[in-house]
């Protein structure tokens, strides 16, 4: 499938666009352009009538050959080796092939499917972990760190227990007699 590519820089000119956008941006753009050009927002001019009409018609142009975009986050040690990856668009599976010594920002093309472009992220987890943790993961962490203060705040909270507890055998409970009588075994 291919298009004039006039066709195309034309349609993206329709949406004051340069022509290297994805289609996220395209959608953006033509759902901002049309709120303002709808008859149902706008009234029925009919100059505003036709300007709806050529932005469908691009979107449509657009719809079929704007590039789509996909993130990749890999490792440094992924990048360095760099290599051919499996990447899940959409419902598919699709090949890509990583330079070796990729960096972040890199823009990729999958094999045999030229309306994608995959935007390659480096990232060391370790390093990096709350840049890449996602709000879910950072529930998770603050959960464990507060289970961990608690654990041992019990666990200090039961050995002072023991210390009072046996304070308490000794010293409390018993008469003074009785420990009288206690000390003087222990001394004979």
């Amino acid at each position: 499938m291919s298009a004039n590519p006039e066709a195309i820089l034309a349609a993206y000119k329709a949406f004051g666009l340069q022509g290297d956008e994805d289609f996220g941006e395209v959608r953006a753009r033509f759902r901002a352009l049309v709120k303002q050009v709808h008859p149902d927002t706008a009234g029925s001019d009919p100059r505003l009538v036709g300007k709806l009409q050529r932005l469908l018609k691009a979107y449509e142009v657009l719809r079929l050959y704007a590039p789509r975009r996909h993130d990749l986050e890999i490792t440094p040690e992924e990048a360095h080796k760099g290599g051919l990856r499996t990447i899940k668009i959409e419902d598919r599976d699709a090949m890509v092939r990583v330079p070796v010594a990729v960096k972040t920002g890199a823009v990729l093309t999958p094999i045999g499917d030229p309306n994608w472009r995959v935007y390659v992220h480096v990232r060391d987890r370790m390093v990096d972990a709350d840049l890449s943790a996602g709000e879910a993961e950072k529930q998770r962490r603050e959960q464990a760190a507060k289970d961990f203060a608690e654990q041992a705040a019990r666990r200090e909270s039961e050995e002072t227990a023991g210390v009072l507890r046996a304070f308490y055998e000794a010293f409390v409970k018993k008469s003074p007699a009785a420990r009288l009588v206690s000390w003087a075994r222990k001394g004979a």
